[in-house]
């Protein structure tokens, strides 16, 4: 690979981490920047909610924006876990899979529903843990209240802060 496309590849990750892509879209853009923030990635979304509320951006859209976003992000990590385990058990020896299912997520084993709330305050950890609420096949409808109510929280949160700043 050339330094000159290796340039170019590091410009372009530069500005989809700083969110100038999704900046351009403005209330879209804030929604696909927390989709996939929500999906393990780590793009953070508090720039580009700053960016809009400097902007002018109504805090109400921008707080519902994040919610939804963030939402269907952490059910995608739900079934990706949830399809994801039928996927490592074909692919894997049945003791290798034994040995997985005994270790998997401590953090889950130990704080249950309580670390599903809180997964949306921890970046990337919190988004494996919602993944292994899948693969451990928790209940959807109670995963979903204490996974909808955590961002909720942490998205009014954020959004009165930043609001309150800008």
């Amino acid at each position: 690979m050339s330094i000159e496309l290796f340039i170019e590849y590091y410009q372009q990750m530069q500005e989809v981490l700083t969110n100038n892509i999704f900046q351009e879209y403005g209330i879209i853009g804030l929604f696909l920047n927390s989709l996939l923030a929500a999906t393990a990635i780590p793009l953070p979304t508090e720039i580009l909610t700053s960016a809009l509320l400097i902007g002018g951006e109504n805090i109400v859209l921008v707080a519902i924006t994040l919610i939804i976003g963030s939402t269907i992000g952490g059910i995608l990590n739900y079934f990706i876990g949830f399809g994801g385990n039928k996927l490592i058990k074909k692919m894997k020896k049945k003791s290798d899979v034994e040995k997985q299912d005994k270790n998997h997520n401590k953090l889950l084993d130990k704080f249950g529903w309580s670390a599903i709330f809180f997964a949306a305050w921890i970046p990337i950890v919190g988004d494996l843990i919602l993944i292994s609420a899948g693969v451990k096949k928790m209940k959807f409808i109670k995963f979903s209240i204490f996974m909808i109510s955590g961002k909720i929280i942490k998205t009014i949160i954020v959004v009165l802060g930043l609001g309150s700043i800008f």
